[in-house]
């Protein structure tokens, strides 16, 4: 072999190797999720059997029987109690995004109870956090499809046959006998837009005739012809560039080698496009998170707000029994005129009526709560809030919350993607108005021989290695459409895109400021309520004080009796009144966040790819759970009002035992005159505060012995100071029994203004 030949064949078998190990590896990327991974993240809930057995039918869920839901005539159940740390985690793992939290929070805190719709192809509508945590995923996988197209491609083929026609003259009867064919190719897509490859191949012919010896043609009668062909072509326009082939969704393909599939990519909207689609799929789901966390945290709030109304009406409904108690004893004594006593019985009944709706509240937001967290209403409690709200005004400076917002809401940052998407869309049409200029060509290797092994004189294969026979081809082609019209007509289209999405981001833009300006106003505005509220619930108190005072002295009128029971009924409407604007107050400084779009960081939540890192795999729900479970919680001494009648079922207040005024009550209480609940936290010396959720609580239900009930729903008199409350249950003969104490912190101090807490 010749020193040019040895080069040669040095450089054939270099390239040989490049392009082989090219196009086994091909592009590969990264996945996205690695099996272990993905075992990983599936939820314990999907059956194993589900990927493998289509076959099998959907069966309905069993209905196992649970604890039935509260009712407002079956209200008793064990309270759970719940910080607003723990509704979220439990939210982020299994929750619901909910109704509420777009535009003008109208319905912030609402759960969505529709069910999926069918689309026409598909079933959807569902705003599970399980499955909206998934789409991320799914679109993560279409960077794979679009990175396809630039795979290797690998065909061999393999062919026998045949052939015994007719003759008219010798030089026809060559073409008879048997035939093998072996083809193998491998070609690699390039990201210029072009695409190299390499042809091995092998032709095998045994003539049925084989030539006479004298004939002046080749004597071999049995031959094998192995051939090594190296492909390379590029166009130059149309189709050229990197970048260009990361905007297209195939590539240009291949006119050396009719025919060839593409490796994927078929669908997609190009690798540029795809990642932006990727991101604007988590900056969805960044949308889904952020509006279940104002609604969590709205319908947290709106649960609190319910108990302190059911309070406020428990309370009036004592005072108001309290006060047909007391009237009737001074109508059997003839001091005070028959007319009065039913005028406090029909007060007493709109008290009931309003203590029934405030318990039916209670249970809805409960149930609303319940929904937002992805549970149900079976497991024989109802939540309590043990958060104590922010009641400290928070000063912003607005244009600061307004320069977050367009930096941080996902809204915002998908609209800016839309209009990159549009750009890089625009660029790509520009593309389709150039010509198609290709250029490309083949080196070609092949060698003869009688066998594959033997001396070089018959081997086939040493006969290619001698790199004897060489054949080359170069080509160019042009391809054009003539006007265009089609290309022009995309690059428009293009144009007109960007110009609506550069629109709609501006419009995007001026309505996040309106919606912060929402919010904020709400913030100021919730705030303005709670000190108006407070006034008015006060000044209430020191009027329903002052006529209680001459209703004990004995020195009242009637009218100054009508004013008391207008006191009581403004009383319980002010203090339900004051802690709504409180819980209103804590859900506009949670709008605020939304509305800025830093509500996860104010959540201390944050959304990343992949599995959780090994030091933060335990499950934070179960973090804060197991905390729940060592909180002491408050409860008050058990004794009802008036011992021994129960304030649940429709008492009439006229099938009253009859007493005389110093009589003492069923269940050994001496009447006393009607009290009024002093307000939290603001106490005269000598009162007592009163429940701030109206229930006594017990310990977390899990930690409770299952023959121990509490009551749950009632509010307690004679509540010890702050600081010391003592822990009952309740016995079988309906006393209750004191089990020790329990020391709690006092009521948390103010906080700074302008600092918002949690």
């Amino acid at each position: 072999m010749t020193r040019k030949h040895r080069w040669k064949a040095r450089i054939v078998g270099g390239i040989l190797a490049v392009c082989g190990t090219t196009g086994m590896t091909g592009c590969k990327q990264q996945m996205f999720l690695e099996p272990a991974d993905w075992k990983e993240a599936i939820r314990p809930e999907i059956p194993a059997s589900l990927e493998t057995s289509p076959h099998d039918p959907i069966v309905p869920a069993s209905a196992i029987s649970g604890t039935s839901p509260a009712t407002v005539l079956d209200p008793k159940r064990l309270l759970r109690p719940i910080s607003l740390k723990e509704a979220i985690a439990i939210a982020i793992e299994q929750g619901n995004i909910g109704i509420g939290g777009q535009g003008g929070f109208q319905n912030a805190g609402s759960v969505n109870d529709s069910l999926p719709q069918f689309q026409g192809r598909n079933v959807s509508g569902t705003d599970s956090i399980r499955a909206l945590v998934l789409d991320p995923a799914v679109q993560a996988a279409e960077i794979e499809r679009s990175l396809s197209k630039f795979d290797a491609r690998f065909t061999s083929s393999l062919t026998w046959g045949k052939q015994d026609q007719a003759t008219l003259n010798l030089q026809q009867s060559f073409s008879n006998g048997d035939t093998f064919q072996f083809s193998s190719t491998i070609a690699k897509p390039l990201p210029s837009g072009g695409l190299a490859g390499i042809t091995t191949s092998m032709n095998y012919l045994n003539l049925s005739t084989p030539p006479p010896a004298n004939s002046g043609f080749v004597t071999l009668n049995s031959s094998y012809q192995p051939r090594v062909q190296f492909i390379f072509e590029q166009p130059l326009l149309q189709g050229f560039g990197v970048e260009t082939n990361q905007l297209t969704t195939a590539h240009p393909g291949s006119v050396l080698i009719p025919g060839l599939r593409p490796s994927g990519g078929q669908g997609s909207e190009g690798i540029l496009i795809t990642r932006i689609r990727n991101e604007q799929a988590r900056q969805s789901f960044d949308v889904s998170v952020n509006q279940m966390l104002l609604n969590v945290e709205a319908a947290y709030w709106n649960l609190y707000s319910a108990y302190y109304n059911l309070y406020a009406q428990e309370e009036a409904v004592k005072q108001s029994l309290a006060g047909v108690q007391f009237l009737k004893q001074r109508n059997v004594a003839g001091i005070d005129p028959p007319f009065q006593l039913p005028q406090a019985e029909s007060q007493y009944w709109g008290f009931r009526q309003q203590m029934i709706a405030a318990r039916g509240q209670v249970l809805s937001a409960d149930r609303a709560f319940r929904g937002l967290l992805g549970m149900k209403s079976d497991d024989g409690t109802i939540f309590r809030p043990t958060d104590e709200p922010t009641e400290a005004k928070f000063k912003p400076d607005f244009y600061a919350l307004y320069s977050e917002s367009l930096q941080n809401r996902p809204e915002l940052i998908l609209a800016r993607q839309d209009v990159k998407s549009q750009q890089l869309n625009l660029e790509l049409q520009k593309n389709q108005r150039m010509p198609d200029l290709r250029v490309g060509g083949f080196y070609d290797v092949n060698g003869l021989g009688a066998r594959l092994n033997g001396g070089p004189d018959v081997n086939a294969l040493a006969n290619l290695a001698s790199n004897q026979f060489n054949s080359w081809q170069m080509f160019v082609r042009f391809d054009m459409p003539i006007g265009f019209r089609d290309a022009n007509a995309l690059v428009r289209q293009g144009q007109l895109g960007l110009w609506r999405s550069f629109t709609q981001l501006q419009d995007a833009e001026r309505k996040a400021y309106e919606v912060l300006v929402d919010a904020f106003r709400r913030m100021d505005e919730s705030y303005a309520t709670i000190q108006v509220a407070r006034a008015g619930r006060l000044a209430t108190e020191k009027l329903v004080n002052g006529i209680n005072d001459r209703v004990n002295a004995g020195s009242y009128n009637s009218q100054e009796y009508i004013n008391l029971l207008q006191g009581q009924r403004d009383l319980a409407r002010a203090t339900s009144d004051e802690y709504r604007a409180i819980a209103q107050y804590n859900t506009a400084l949670a709008q605020i966040e939304f509305a800025k779009g830093t509500i996860q960081q104010y959540n201390s939540v944050s959304v990343a790819d992949g599995p959780l890192p090994n030091y933060v795999q335990k499950k934070a729900a179960d973090h804060f759970r197991a905390q729940s479970l060592a909180i002491k919680i408050r409860e008050h001494p058990a004794i009802l009002p008036l011992k021994g009648l129960d304030t649940y079922q429709m008492l009439n207040p006229s099938t009253l035992p009859e007493v005389s005024p110093s009589a003492p009550l069923p269940g050994g209480i001496v009447p006393q005159p009607i009290a009024i609940p002093a307000p939290i936290g603001q106490a005269a010396p000598g009162t007592v505060i009163p429940s701030p959720l109206s229930s006594p609580v017990g310990s977390p239900v899990s930690s409770l012995p299952q023959n121990q009930m509490f009551k749950t729903w009632d509010s307690w008199q004679g509540a010890p100071p702050p600081g010391t409350v003592t822990q009952t249950t309740e016995g079988t003969s309906g006393t209750f029994t004191p089990i020790g104490t329990v020391n709690f912190p006092a009521k948390r101090t103010a906080i700074p203004s302008g600092v918002p807490n949690r």
